[in-house]
């Protein structure tokens, strides 16, 4: 699966891509700011990538200018409450302070809100990560427990996103040229073939596999 949007590519995460996110993930700055911060070895990415390429979690790659730069998640997902839990990080420096990330997780909230029907998101990150605390609190995400690891819990709902991204996707699309709201004239289903199709998308809640059902059928 391929998301378009704002000049950005979401790239589903696949098993020949987990090396490249491994060496980015080691890199002593991203490392850093991470929960788990131990060094992850070949073979542990490879149990963790079959671990989450399932329907309830989606990896996807952060494609601009032709360049894999970061990774953005929504894992765990829940489809009964409609509940995920969401990540991010920007392994190449030069687009930290750019709209890039942001965009980025504008394309996945706004699929998980307004297409997926998600109720709430979740996201936990380091009180000591400032950045990050802040990066989500611009999106609307609210702080509702902080354990005694210093580890932040907090939680976004629709009502909180749609009135905290309206600034953001209008300074998006002024920079893009992009105001059109995110639909399925997005997605893209070119680089997957059928037995991946029904892996990832089959079984899925009725209104979220009506998404991807024209494009399973011309796969088939």
């Amino acid at each position: 699966m391929i998301i378009r949007k704002y000049g950005i590519s979401l790239v589903r995460l696949k098993k020949e891509h987990i090396e490249l996110v491994r060496q980015k993930r080691n890199l002593a700055y991203i490392q850093d700011k991470m929960l788990y911060k131990k060094k992850i070895n070949w073979c542990q990415q490879r149990r963790w990538f079959k671990q989450i390429n399932n329907p309830n979690n989606l990896y996807l790659l952060i494609e601009y200018n032709n360049q894999f730069i970061g990774l953005i998640n929504g894992k765990d997902i829940d489809f009964e409450k409609r509940t995920c839990e969401g990540g991010i990080f920007i392994w190449e420096k030069k687009y930290w302070e750019t709209y890039i990330p942001v965009a980025a997780s504008i394309i996945l909230n706004d699929f998980n809100f307004f297409m997926a029907n998600f109720k709430i998101n979740y996201a936990r990150v380091l009180k000591s990560n400032r950045n990050a605390v802040q990066y989500n609190l611009i999106q609307g995400y609210r702080i509702v427990e902080e354990d005694p690891n210093g580890v932040v819990m907090m939680s976004l709902n629709k009502e909180d996103y749609v009135i905290k991204s309206a600034k953001l996707k209008k300074a998006i699309g002024s920079i893009t040229k992009d105001n059109n709201l995110l639909s399925v004239k997005n997605f893209s289903f070119e680089d997957d073939d059928i037995k991946t199709m029904e892996l990832l998308y089959s079984g899925l809640p009725e209104d979220i596999q009506q998404l991807v059902y024209n494009q399973m059928k011309q796969k088939q």
